[in-house]
């Protein structure tokens, strides 16, 4: 769970990009590049991770910084986490966060930094805000998700009820619940 299957990808015949920073994708997406702690969120380390590919699975030890290539399971800090983004005419950003471990504030923050585009239309995917998170750390993200003023928020996986309820009390109208199989379609 959580790695590249680089076995089935090759299977598939299909081509595995890799890109250090922000790229544009199918000429008119870009990812975010890895996401810098800019606010007061910090990743939480719910998991391990070990450098390394075994049987296709993995991440390259000779990209990492040589303190994290112990060959040993360490604290993963979701420095490889990314978004997905798009810029709609005349509306702003779309920002398609993973799971946001890297926290949703910082995930918006970053697209803007590399958009150049302050305007965000909708935050959609993931935003890990459930518990063992505290309910004053939720109030804090949704106090900075208001201040970014998205039109749309559309929390998916790992976001919890708690975030749920504080972001509809102080953004009321903004807030999408989505559930599997719901498609959303933005235009100018």
């Amino acid at each position: 769970m959580g790695a590249v299957d680089r076995n089935a990808l090759r299977d598939a015949d299909l081509s595995l990009m890799v890109s250090e920073g922000p790229s544009v994708v199918a000429d008119h997406g870009f990812t975010s590049g890895p996401i810098a702690l800019s606010s007061f969120e910090k990743p939480l380390r719910p998991s391990k991770m070990k450098a390394g590919v075994v049987d296709g699975f993995g991440c390259f030890p000779d990209r990492l910084p040589p303190e994290r290539n112990s060959n040993t399971f360490i604290p993963d800090d979701f420095q490889h986490e990314i978004a997905t983004n798009f810029l709609v005419r005349d509306k702003g950003l779309v920002v398609i966060t993973s799971c946001s471990h890297r926290g949703v504030v910082n995930t918006v923050k970053q697209a803007q930094v590399v958009s150049g585009v302050q305007k965000v239309h909708a935050v959609i995917g993931g935003m890990h805000l459930v518990p063992p998170l505290t309910d004053d750390y939720i109030r804090e993200a949704v106090a900075n998700l208001k201040a970014i003023n998205p039109d749309y928020i559309i929390p998916a996986h790992c976001t919890g009820e708690t975030f749920y309820e504080i972001a509809k009390a102080e953004m009321p109208g903004k807030i999408i619940r989505s559930t599997v199989g719901t498609r959303f379609t933005f235009g100018a």
